[in-house]
């Protein structure tokens, strides 16, 4: 069986990933790969928490069990049996930041495809260190009189590249082959 899940940060409007993930993957592989895929670091200590549809915690998945198993030994078939249909991947323990992980369904298994796949995404990455998930900054607007002196001072230096491009125009006019595959200047 192959699982859809959309990963997504409580704190942003922008980022989500889709999943396509097979059922008898351990939360321990796919932990791996996430922290792949988002470019964090390995080196961290991370856990899966399990709420049902009503958003009530159900199970918590370490990298050592803490009652309810530990990652390498719970699959998402396991999961999705005990009726958690959403995961919070808690990535950073200490600030509680996680990314929330919703069932949205089966989907076809594709021979061709490497499991788990990531199969659409928006936003950017988030850092794993900060206290919260910031967006790329946007591209400000020039104000169009206070801008304006710098827009001038922009196309004098682009003149001036002009200028510099003619000169080794000019020295490359006073190099000449001689006929004997000797570069001859002319002084």
């Amino acid at each position: 069986m192959v699982y859809t899940f959309r990963a997504t940060i409580p704190e942003s409007k922008v980022f989500y990933r889709v999943y396509e993930i097979k059922g008898d993957m351990t939360l321990f592989r796919f932990n791996s790969f996430i922290t792949d895929n988002l470019g964090f670091s390995p080196d961290q200590m991370v856990m899966f928490e399990g709420y049902d549809e009503k958003g009530t915690l159900c199970g918590e998945y370490g990298l050592f069990d803490m009652g309810d198993g530990a990652m390498d030994t719970v699959t998402f078939d396991k999961v999705l049996e005990r009726g958690e249909t959403e995961l919070h991947f808690v990535f950073d323990l200490r600030n509680d930041r996680f990314i929330c992980l919703k069932f949205e369904g089966e989907t076809g298994y594709l021979p061709m495809r490497a499991y788990p796949a990531l199969v659409e995404e928006k936003g950017q990455n988030p850092d794993q260190f900060r206290a919260r998930y910031e967006e790329e900054p946007a591209i400000p607007k020039l104000h169009p009189v206070r801008d304006s002196k710098f827009a001038a001072l922009d196309d004098d230096l682009d003149d001036l590249d002009d200028l510099d491009d003619e000169d080794e125009d000019e020295d490359d006019d006073k190099m000449f082959d001689d006929g004997e595959g000797e570069e001859i200047y002319d002084a």
